[in-house]
Order: C-alpha cells, then structure tokens, then sequence
C-alpha cells in the first residue's frame, strides 16, 4: 500500500545506495561548485508531525523538513524573495550557492510546523497562496480526492475510479498508484466534469473533514499576516482557486491572475510580485500568452515544476524552475544532495546529447 514496499521498495534502495557512493566520492559537492553561479530554488507543500499511510508526497516528515534546513544553511545563501528582487531591478548577479525556499498553496501546517523551523534556523522563505482557500476550511480538490480514496478503501466502498488501471489498483489496494491515475484524469477532464465526480465521490465516501485540516486545511489570513510580520516568510500568489492555466478560457485570466494579487495585496497592505503556476509544466500548463499576462499584472517572477536549478542571468524569471522536496525517495538525504547540486541536471543534458 505504500511506497517503498515490494519492487518500489528495492528500486529506492538500490537508488540510496548509488547516491551514497557517489556523495562519499563528492559528486554533489563538485556539481555544487560548478553550479554556484545559478539559483538553487527549493519546491514545498506540507510539512507534517503525522504518520500517513501511504505517505502523501505533499507532507513532507519534519524530521526530513529540519534536515534538509540544516543542509541549506550550511552549504547555500539562503535568500529571500526580496533579495532576489532587488538584484532583479539592478540587473546584478546573486550571490553564489544562492538559494530560495517556497511553498506552494498555503496549508496551515506551514505555519504550525514549517514554520517554527525556520525560525530556529533563520531561514526566509516564500509560500504561494491559493486566495480563495486561505480563511477557509476548505480541502483543495486534488487532496481531497486522495483522503476520499483513501477512506473508501478503509470502509469497503467499492469505487469506479477513473484513468488507466485505477480502479483495478485501488481493488488490489495499490491505493497511491490509484490516486495518481485517477488524479491525472480528472485534472485534465475540466472543472465541470472534476465537480460532478468529485461529487459522486463524496455521496459514496462518508469523509470527516475536520480531522485532516491539520495537515490538508489552509491558515487564515490572521495567520498570513502574523508569519510576514516576521520578517522570514514573503508571500506570492498561486491563482484564485487552483486552476491549472492551460484550462481557463481568456476571459477567465483575471480572476485567477490579477484579482487574487489585489486581494493579496489588500490583506498585507503592499504588493506582491511573484506567482506560482499550478501543476507548473511549461507548455502544458502555462504557455508563454500566460507569462505575458502575468507580466501585464505586475508580477516580475512566476516559479514552475521544471525538476532543474535556474539560470539566473539568462533564464526566464517568469518561468524560474524549481526542484521539489516530497514525501518520497527523492527526499532521501544522499538523493537530496545529488539533487540540488544539479547533479542531475548534467545527468539530463548527457541523455538529449546522446539521444
């Protein structure tokens, strides 16, 4: 049922065990010198106290969280979004090792536990809201989805599930494996069709929200306000509600784009300037009409899921890529290192030469 077990489990093994070999040789601190000069930008959701099974990629484990911390405080600068800013508008170069820290969508555990580490650790970070589920006590879709299966399977309910294999996985009770292809359907399938299954769902699957809002809940903007007031955590926007670009009409932009800016820019009472594109595929989930839009709004970075370390003085700062930190074997600590050294990067532009 989770990751980790069975032949995902020997795959992961075998993948730490070559990542140790090659941080004991030092590959992750010659690529962290050859890379110095380009931006190493980190990809948060959740930072959890609790135990899921299966691990949710989105709640990354504190103890995971604290050391990864400790990790950038002593090998990178860790800046903040406004530092970054101002090197923007002089035209300068960052200092080397530069590193950011961000959040995506605004869950109140980013608070109640990321938080209090990065203070411990005096480090800055950006969290990108999702407006319109900030003062509520909603669950995003996507998650929502997942704790549905998840109490559907706990409970026998037998659920028509859609994509490629998913309701063959969730019987055998591959329930992660279940998620992710039934996930991948219904977020392409547009917001209507996503409404009503997500709808079905929930008539099938008795589901008590309030136990997961810990974790799954967004913090109120009381919360917003008292974390900028710190002077660590800086905030951007992640759209109105967490509709992936590529899905909204022209007409719709606005709403998603430029009114969730106002609205964070009256709650803090100053203007933000960066946003985060959902799911973040460039060309599959913004196009480059999008990163005009964004520009026309008044945004100077937008960050995306592109997996690799960011040119700063020749790439895109409306599409500035970012490596993610999950609840998976990639947040293994040899891994992590290879990772954000850009290791992998290389890895990846070897692959296109020879192919």
């Amino acid at each position: 049922m989770s990751p980790g077990k069975g032949e995902d489990g020997i795959k992961g093994a075998v993948k730490s065990a070559l990542a140790l070999g090659q941080t004991r040789i030092g590959v992750d601190r010659l690529f962290r010198f050859l890379n110095r000069d380009k931006l190493l930008v980190l990809m948060y959701h959740g930072v959890t106290e609790q135990e899921h099974d299966p691990p949710v990629w989105t709640q990354l484990p504190v103890a995971l969280f604290r050391d990864q911390m400790a990790f950038l405080r002593d090998h990178y600068r860790v800046l903040s979004l406004e530092e970054c800013l101002a090197a923007h508008n002089r035209g300068g170069r960052l200092p080397e090792r530069s590193a950011l820290i961000t959040f995506d969508d605004g869950f109140k555990n980013n608070l109640s536990v990321a938080f209090p580490v990065l203070q411990a650790f005096g480090l800055p970070a950006t969290i990108f809201l999702t407006t319109d589920f900030i003062g509520t006590r909603d669950i995003l879709w996507f998650d929502e989805l997942l704790l549905l299966i998840l109490e559907g399977a706990r409970r026998g309910v037998a659920l028509k599930l859609r994509g490629p294999g998913a309701s063959e996985s969730y019987r055998a009770g591959a329930l992660w494996e279940a998620y992710l292809s039934c996930l991948e359907a219904v977020k392409r399938g547009g917001a209507d069709e996503r409404g009503l299954f997500l709808h079905e769902l929930r008539r099938l699957v008795p589901l008590e929200k309030e136990r997961w809002l810990a974790d799954f809940g967004p913090m109120s903007w009381q919360d917003v306000r008292h974390m900028e007031r710190s002077g660590l955590i800086s905030f951007g926007v992640h759209t109105a509600t967490h509709r992936i670009l590529t899905e909204l009409k022209s007409e719709e932009l606005a709403d998603e784009l430029a009114e969730p800016r106002k609205k964070l820019a009256r709650e803090l009472e100053r203007e933000p300037h960066s946003f985060c594109f959902p799911n973040g595929r460039p060309g599959v989930d913004f196009s480059t009409e999008h990163q005009e839009f964004l520009r026309g709004c008044g945004y100077h970075f937008a960050f995306s899921t592109e997996d690799r370390l960011f040119d700063w003085q020749g790439g895109d700062r409306l599409g500035i890529s970012r490596i993610a930190a999950g609840n998976d074997g990639t947040s293994e600590p040899h891994l992590f290192r290879l990772r954000t050294s850009g290791a992998f990067d290389f890895l990846a532009l070897l692959r296109e030469l020879i192919s």
